[in-house]
């Protein structure tokens, strides 16, 4: 087993609440809850948004090419 570097970060006690609850309720550990988080996070959105954007205006932007 690989040992990783741990560190301790500051947080509200809400938001340290909502992380132990939302990795009690997925079932892993509060690191990886919060990896999990990190990995959905504003990026995926933007590129959402982009997609429907692009979507929704195909047919306006086809007749102007």
């Amino acid at each position: 087993m690989t040992q990783v570097e741990m560190t301790t970060i500051k947080v509200p006690v809400a938001v340290r609440d909502r992380l132990k609850a939302r990795a009690e309720a997925l079932h892993v550990t509060q690191g990886e809850a919060l990896e999990r988080l990190l990995d959905e996070s504003a990026d995926e959105n933007i590129q959402a948004y982009i997609t429907d954007a692009m979507e929704s205006w195909s047919e306006a932007l086809e007749r102007l090419a």
